[in-house]
């Protein structure tokens, strides 16, 4: 049976010592000297005591050697695998000294205590014998943190090592498509050069007709225009992959933000007899975007489909509210995209196999620039094709009344 003394209420937690004698003095003698330091627990039996370990976290043991039924070598071996990290006393007579030798090289106990014992080399013993107990415990946890970290450190470095093998990647991907980006830019500006060049040499011939000089001049021109433009795609480009890109977002009339975008395009398809219809929802009043940028996606998305686009035919640029959503649709009858290239549509230099119809020319950076900055309004843009029957783009946007 088991009478511990616990500490007062509200006081630090101690160690816990179990003492083991089937003789009632001695177990509490070795009470009433310990009692003050450590929690006592007591027992009359190594089965009693055997069941105090079962309930009670022990750090030290002290057990009489000499005991009926299983004596204190006996209980310490029972114990030693179950309980390692308890420290056994071993309180013996001289009569038992070949009993304390094997218990001591069987590793079953850290010390032995001689009767009568000395009441201060017991202290010192039973104290050192706590203290051993403390240090195995704290180098125990100085051990488990050193493998907590160990595998902390493991899994960063291997967290790590994955995000610079992923930064890695995307680097030899982004350098190539730099060449790519580079190698287009220079297919692309060193055509118009060589225009530029062959002109500003056949204009130095003095024998060249006022005729042949305007025309000249035009090619200059129109060259010139689509250098620019592919200039200010590269630019847009830039501005938005740097995040410099802010859009000036306002209140827009509708109305009038669909007239402009009519009257600057209506010339532009007339010039092969393409027709373009905007079709605005009359109740569709005000909404708030960047004009600017959402003009020019639309300009885009005009523009392409004119380029697409058969003389004669018709190009619709749609004005909706659709539930919360502000829809700007543009429909062609033109010569479609394959389905298996539309996924590569946004992308930045990217062509399809559909070729312009009056010989224009494309950057292919139009379509990338024009769902990033759609994007940017949180919005989305979409596409529809038949091949051989006509395309529609169709740009989302929130439909914002107030500014916020």
């Amino acid at each position: 049976m088991s009478n511990p003394t616990s500490p007062d209420a509200g006081a630090p937690t101690r160690h816990n010592l179990l003492v083991i004698d089937d003789e009632t003095e001695i177990v509490k003698a070795l009470n009433r000297q310990f009692r003050r330091t450590y929690t006592v627990h007591m027992a009359e039996s190594a089965q009693a005591g055997y069941e105090v370990m079962k309930a009670v976290p022990i750090q030290v043991i002290i057990s009489d050697q000499r005991m009926p039924g299983m004596n204190g070598s006996e209980f310490f071996r029972k114990v030693k695998h179950e309980y390692p990290d308890a420290i056994r006393l071993l309180l013996t007579g001289y009569a038992d000294v070949q009993a304390v030798i094997a218990a001591i090289n069987d590793g079953n106990i850290f010390r032995y205590i001689t009767k009568p014992w000395d009441p201060v080399e017991l202290d010192t013993i039973v104290r050192e014998a706590f203290d051993r107990h403390d240090l195995i415990m704290n180098n125990r946890h100085l051990l488990q943190e050193l493998t907590t970290a160990n595998e902390t450190l493991e899994q960063r470095v291997e967290q790590r090592t994955a995000e610079l093998s992923e930064v890695n990647a995307q680097l030899r991907l982004l350098s190539t498509q730099k060449d790519k980006f580079m190698g287009m830019v220079v297919h692309d500006l060193r055509g118009p050069l060589g225009n530029l060049q062959m002109c500003a040499r056949l204009l130095g011939d003095p024998q060249l007709t006022p005729d042949d000089r305007t025309l000249f001049s035009g090619l200059i021109d129109d060259t010139v225009e689509k250098m620019l433009s592919l200039i200010n795609d590269l630019l847009d480009i830039n501005a938005i992959e740097s995040g410099k890109l802010v859009l000036e977002s306002t209140l827009v009339d509708i109305r009038k933000f669909t007239e402009r975008i009519s009257q600057l395009n209506t010339p532009l398809g007339a010039q092969k007899e393409i027709e373009l219809v905007v079709e605005r929802d009359p109740q569709l009043v005000i909404a708030v975007f960047d004009p600017k940028r959402v003009e020019q996606v639309l300009d885009n998305l005009i523009n392409n489909a004119f380029k697409f686009s058969h003389p004669k035919t018709v190009v619709t640029l749609r004005v909706e509210q659709v539930g919360d959503v502000l829809e700007f649709c543009v429909s062609d009858q033109g010569q479609g995209i394959k389905p298996d290239e539309l996924p590569k549509l946004f992308g930045a230099f990217q062509r399809t196999s559909t070729r312009p119809t009056g010989g224009e020319s494309s950057s292919g950076l139009g379509l990338s620039i024009c769902k990033r900055i759609i994007d940017l309004h949180h919005g989305s843009i979409d596409v529809t094709s038949e091949f051989g029957k006509g395309t529609t783009f169709i740009v989302k946007l929130p439909y914002i009344q107030d500014i916020v």
